[in-house]
C-alpha cells in the first residue's frame, strides 16, 4: 500500500515521539545507577515503540498532547517509584530483571488508560466516563504515592517488614501511625490535594475524551479497544512479579503460612512428652503469669537505667535488693515489630534454628500438657484482616479474651485486665499470658491523667510523656503482682517487652538502631519456686547479666515449668546451667545485626 508524504510524516512523527519515551525512560533508569543493560531493554525495545506507535494512531493525537498527561503520570508513577527509592536508600542496584518489569508496568498502565479512553469515547455519559477514569488514574497512583510518602517519612523505601507491618495493620492503629509521623493537619491537606487531583484529572480526561471523539472512526475505536485489552494482560502476568509485587507476594506469602497454624496442631500438640510428675505444676502448685509488654526499652527505665533522670519504676526500683527478683540486664528483642518478635517468642521458632512457626509448639502448649489451665488476657487489638500469630497462639489457650473483642486499635488503659484476674480459680494451676498496651505510641494515650507526672515539649512523643507510660506500666506490674500473690498462689512471674523504643523514630525497622531492640526484663520466684527448684532458681540468678533475645522465650519458659521435651533446646533456656549463649553468639533483627555491635551494650558476667 502506498502511503501518502502526509501518512509517512506521521508515522514518522509518531515513531520519534514513541523513542524519545523510551530512551528518556531507560535514560532515568540509568542515570539513577539503575542501568537494567541492553540484555533486559532491547526485548522490549521493538514492543514497546510498535504499541506507542499505535496508540497514536487509536487517539488520533500527539503521543504527549497536553489533555492525556494524566495518564501518563500515573504509568511514569509506578514506572519510577521503587527503582528510584531503592536506590536512595540502599546505593546500590536493583535486580535488572525487575527495573524491566516496573518499565513495562508503567508503560502498560499508560496505554490501558489511553485504550480505555479510546473505548470509552463512544460512550454518551461522557462526564461519567472522564470520572471513572479519573479515580482509576487515582487507584494506579496509590501505590507510587505510598512508596513516596514512606520514604518521606522514614528516608527508606518500603521494604517486606514495613509492607508487613501495613498489611497486617488495622484501621486504629493507621490512624496512629498517621497522626505520629504526619499529623492532624498536613493529612487533612494531603485529603484535600487527593480531592483536588480527582477534581482536575476528571475534568483533564473529559477533554480527551471529546478530542478523541472528534477524530473518532471503527478503525480507531479497534485500536483502542485492543490496546485496552492487551495492556491489562501485560498487567496481570508482570504485576506479580514486579519488584512491588514481589514485596506483596513475600507478604501474602507469610500470611498464607501462618494461618496454616492450626493444621496440625493437635499432632503437635501431642508429640509433647513432658514428665507431668516433675513439672512445677506437680511440685509447687499455683499460678505462673507471663506479662508481655509493649514498646518498652530498658534505656527509658531507672530500673535498668539508674542514669535516667525520671524515677519512672518506683515499684521495681523498690524491689531490685529482694533476691526473689531477676531483673536482667542485657535482653534485646529479636525484631522490632510486635508480631515477627512475639511469633518466635512465643513458639519453637528462633533465629538460632530452622523451625518454622507454623511447625512448632507454643508457651500454652507446654503450660497445657504441664497441667496448668491457660489464660491469655490481651488489651490490644488482633491486627488486621486476618488473624496474626500472635492470636493464633493465643486462641489455643482454655481461655482467650481481648478488651477489645474486635479487630481494633484497642483505646482502653491497661488497667482493664486487672478485672480479668478475678475470673481465675484461685485454687487451680494456672498459666496466664497478659498482653498489655504499655508504651504504644502515641504515649500520651497509654496513661490515664493521674499518672500524667511529668511534662516535656511535646505530650505526643517527648521522653516525658514516654516515661509516664512506663511509669504507669509499673503501677500494673506492681498491681497483677500483689493480686496474684494474694490470691492466686503465685509461684512465678515474668515480664518482658516484646520490642524497645526510639522516641524520634519509634520502632521502623527501616530505620534501625539499638534502643529498638533493648528490652526489659525480669522473672519473680516465689520461695515454694524456689525450694522446688533449687537447681533453676541458681541458674536464673547466674543468668542475670548474660545477653538474651526473646526467641528464645519458648525454651525458658519451658524450663521455668520443669517441662522440658523433645520440643525444647536448653542451650536457649535461661533456667538451665547448659544456657549456652554469649553476646558474641547473638544476634538481632533477625540475624541481621550483631549484639556485638550495640554500643551501648553493658557487661557480661558468665560462670
Amino acid at each position: 500500500m502506498q502511503l501518502s508524504t502526509a501518512q509517512q510524516d506521521t508515522l514518522i512523527r509518531q515513531l520519534i515521539y514513541a523513542a524519545i519515551y523510551f530512551i528518556c525512560l531507560i535514560a532515568f533508569y540509568i542515570n539513577i545507577g539503575q542501568d537494567m543493560g541492553a540484555g533486559y531493554f532491547l526485548p522490549i525495545l521493538v514492543p514497546m515503540i510498535a504499541v506507542l506507535m499505535l496508540q497514536q494512531h487509536a487517539t488520533g493525537l500527539s503521543l504527549f498532547d497536553r489533555r492525556g498527561l494524566v495518564h501518563l503520570f500515573a504509568g511514569l508513577g509506578w514506572a519510577t517509584a521503587f527503582p528510584l527509592l531503592y536506590t536512595w536508600t540502599y546505593e546500590s542496584v536493583w535486580y535488572q530483571s525487575l527495573i524491566c518489569f516496573d518499565a513495562v508496568i508503567g508503560t502498560a498502565i499508560w496505554v490501558f488508560l489511553t485504550g480505555l479512553t479510546g473505548t470509552l469515547a463512544k460512550a454518551p455519559l461522557k462526564k461519567c466516563s472522564a470520572a471513572l477514569l479519573a479515580v482509576l488514574d487515582f487507584l494506579f497512583l496509590v501505590v507510587p504515592f505510598i512508596q513516596y510518602a514512606y520514604y518521606c517519612i522514614v528516608w527508606h523505601c518500603l521494604s517486606p517488614a514495613s509492607l508487613m507491618a501495613l498489611y497486617l495493620t488495622n484501621w486504629r492503629e493507621s490512624i496512629d501511625f498517621v497522626e505520629s509521623n504526619v499529623g492532624i493537619v498536613p493529612a487533612c491537606i494531603i485529603i484535600a490535594c487527593f480531592v483536588l487531583f480527582l477534581a482536575l484529572a476528571a475534568r483533564v480526561n473529559f477533554a480527551f475524551l471529546k478530542a478523541m471523539t472528534a477524530t473518532r472512526t471503527d478503525t480507531r475505536f479497534g485500536s483502542a479497544l485492543a490496546l485496552a485489552f492487551l495492556s491489562f494482560l501485560a498487567l496481570l502476568y508482570y504485576m506479580p512479579i514486579s519488584s512491588f509485587g514481589e514485596l506483596v507476594t513475600d507478604v501474602t506469602t507469610y500470611v498464607e503460612q501462618t494461618q496454616s497454624y492450626g493444621n496440625g496442631h493437635d499432632e503437635r500438640y501431642a508429640s509433647l512428652d513432658i514428665d507431668g510428675t516433675q513439672t512445677l505444676a506437680a511440685r509447687a502448685p499455683g499460678t505462673v503469669i507471663v506479662v508481655i509488654g509493649e514498646s518498652a526499652s530498658r534505656d527509658y527505665m531507672h530500673a535498668f537505667t539508674p542514669d535516667f533522670y525520671l524515677p519512672d519504676t518506683p515499684w521495681l526500683d523498690e524491689n531490685l535488693g529482694n533476691p526473689d527478683f531477676n531483673v536482667f540486664t542485657n535482653a534485646y528483642a529479636s525484631w522490632s515489630q510486635t508480631v515477627p518478635v512475639l511469633q518466635r517468642a512465643l513458639t519453637e521458632q528462633s533465629q538460632y534454628n530452622d523451625k518454622e512457626f507454623f511447625e512448632s509448639t507454643s508457651i500454652i502448649d507446654v503450660a497445657k500438657k504441664s497441667g496448668y489451665t491457660t489464660y491469655w488476657f490481651s488489651n490490644q487489638g488482633r491486627y488486621g484482616q486476618y488473624d496474626s500469630a500472635i492470636t493464633l497462639v493465643a486462641k489455643t489457650a482454655d481461655r482467650a479474651e481481648w478488651t477489645d473483642d474486635s479487630y481494633n486499635f484497642s483505646d482502653k488503659y491497661d488497667d482493664t485486665l486487672l478485672w480479668y484476674l478475678t475470673q481465675v480459680d484461685p485454687d487451680a494451676n494456672n498459666f496466664i499470658v497478659l498482653h498489655v498496651m504499655g508504651s504504644h505510641i502515641y504515649y500520651n494515650n497509654r496513661y490515664p491523667t493521674e499518672f500524667n507526672q511529668w511534662h516535656g515539649d511535646s505530650e505526643v512523643t517527648s521522653p516525658e510523656s514516654y516515661a509516664n507510660s512506663i511509669h504507669y506500666t509499673d503501677y500494673i506490674l506492681s498491681q497483677i503482682f500483689d493480686y496474684a500473690t494474694k490470691n492466686l498462689n503465685l509461684r512465678a512471674m515474668v515480664y518482658f517487652s516484646d520490642h524497645g523504643e526510639n522516641l524520634e523514630i519509634s520502632h521502623n525497622p527501616d530505620v534501625f538502631s539499638y534502643d529498638m531492640v533493648r528490652i526489659p526484663m525480669f522473672i519473680y520466684l516465689s520461695p515454694e519456686y524456689q525450694d522446688a527448684l533449687p537447681g533453676r532458681t541458681r541458674a536464673i540468678r547466674y543468668h542475670r547479666s548474660r545477653y538474651f533475645t526473646n526467641d528464645m522465650l519458648y525454651d525458658t519458659i519451658s524450663g521455668l515449668l520443669s517441662a522440658p521435651s523433645s520440643r525444647y533446646d536448653e542451650r536457649q533456656d535461661l533456667t538451665s546451667p547448659n544456657y549456652a549463649f554469649t553476646r558474641s553468639t547473638l544476634t538481632t533483627m533477625l540475624g541481621q545485626q550483631t549484639l556485638t555491635g550495640d554500643p551501648n551494650g553493658g557487661e557480661e558476667q558468665v560462670f
